[in-house]
């Protein structure tokens, strides 16, 4: 069944700007015979985006939610905020107990509900800062079964090992796997509770096989993150299920369907890849690469840390940094930050994060990027990297950072 609806919203915020509606993109991949639509409807606010994945049905369905529990309802969201907008509403959404976080997402649930004319009881949510542009969605069929998987997936700051590492309280999502399971099985109470049981092994099973390493014990596998969520959706016109293990067929394609959703997802968002296998080439990933090279590059010259490099890495930064900045003192600045760490022996890229807005500077294109890099006097360095797109088109550095990690991995 296919049917198009606009959904339109906007959350006014307690120091923060309105969303400003842009556009909504339908997921046409999906089984006539799951009888569901699906679309991402994308925002802004002051500079940084939110995209909610939305998937309706047309009749009351069963549903079991990792937040919400069980329930009958008309549709399933997975909202995603860029990680500086949860940072954000964290600190300023109805007061600042460390709380706005959750009431944010709450408050853009109801918003979705009351946009699709429908009681927020009937909404099977949950929330993430992964990027809905990674979204991967897996389909497995067999006989009359079909089972879909449509995951969204980082595992980059805040995967864990279960049974190792400690349990803290976290309120926004920096790392997290959201799994939305769509079949048109009708699928009894047990057989919704035992699915989760079975996408968990093969989201565990998925992060062994790209070796995704925990966050907090660098040499422990992980098995998931602090935040995973998962929404499983009954079926209405499939044959009825009471088991859903990995004996059972219908099992055998929910587990397939979440195994490869989670590694698209994980490959497209971080980066991580089976062995062997080529990396996923999209929008964000393409420029991922460009701005990487553009911050390496810059570094190269400015690793030999004298004088000379240093005034050629000022006049290869962005023209915001001239226009902004006085020569001398950041000259000064680098050369002090560069002393007495002696050549740079290793550098590898942690982390890289887009964003159209950063304190202080207008609303823009940017790229910060972190590098994990080690010299001949200091290892443990992290090197922060924050590169504008120039109105020619090109990358180049505006900010550069460099901080000192100790053994138990914070930085001074």
């Amino acid at each position: 069944m296919r049917h198009h609806m606009k959904i339109c919203f906007s959350v006014i915020l307690f120091g923060v700007s309105a969303a400003l509606y842009t556009a909504e993109t339908p997921i046409e991949s999906l089984p006539e015979s799951l009888r569901v639509n699906a679309k991402i409807i994308e925002n802004e606010r002051d500079g940084l985006w939110e995209k909610s994945l939305v998937v309706t049905f047309p009749e009351t369905r069963k549903t079991l939610s990792t937040t919400e529990g069980f329930g009958h309802a008309r549709a399933a969201i997975n909202h995603a905020a860029h990680p500086f907008l949860w940072e954000q509403v964290s600190k300023t959404f109805l007061g600042k107990d460390g709380n706005g976080g959750k009431r944010y997402i709450a408050h853009i649930h109801e918003q979705i509900a009351r946009a699709l004319k429908l009681d927020r009881s009937t909404l099977a949510t949950m929330g993430t800062a992964a990027d809905m542009d990674n979204l991967a969605v897996v389909t497995r069929k067999y006989g009359p079964f079909v089972v879909t998987a449509l995951v969204t997936a980082g595992a980059k700051t805040n995967a864990i090992r279960t049974g190792v590492d400690e349990g803290t309280h976290i309120e926004t999502p920096h790392g997290t796997i959201n799994i939305l399971l769509l079949t048109n099985a009708r699928l009894t109470e047990g057989a919704m509770a035992r699915a989760i049981v079975t996408l968990t092994e093969a989201k565990t099973a998925a992060l062994e096989d790209l070796k995704v390493p925990s966050s907090y014990t660098k040499t422990a596998q992980a098995t998931g993150t602090g935040t995973d969520s998962v929404i499983v959706v009954s079926g209405v016109s499939g044959p009825e299920v009471s088991y859903t293990g990995g004996h059972s067929r219908i099992g055998e394609l929910i587990g397939k369907a979440a195994y490869h959703a989670v590694i698209e997802a994980l490959g497209k968002q971080n980066g991580f890849l089976l062995p062997g296998a080529p990396p996923f080439v999209t929008p964000n990933r393409l420029r991922e690469q460009e701005v990487v090279a553009a911050a390496e590059q810059w570094l190269t010259v400015v690793d030999a840390g004298d004088a000379p490099s240093i005034l050629e890495a000022w006049g290869a930064a962005s023209a915001l940094l001239h226009q902004t900045e006085d020569r001398k003192v950041w000259s000064d600045a680098l050369e002090s930050a560069y002393s007495g760490l002696g050549k740079n022996t290793a550098r590898k890229m942690s982390r890289n994060l887009h964003t159209r807005a950063l304190p202080g500077l207008p609303v823009d294109e940017y790229m910060l990027v972190e590098f994990e890099s080690h010299f001949e006097n200091q290892s443990n360095i992290i090197e922060t990297i924050t590169c504008r797109k120039d109105g020619d088109g090109v990358w180049r550095v505006l900010r550069y950072s460099l901080k000192r990690q100790d053994e138990n991995g914070k930085t001074t």
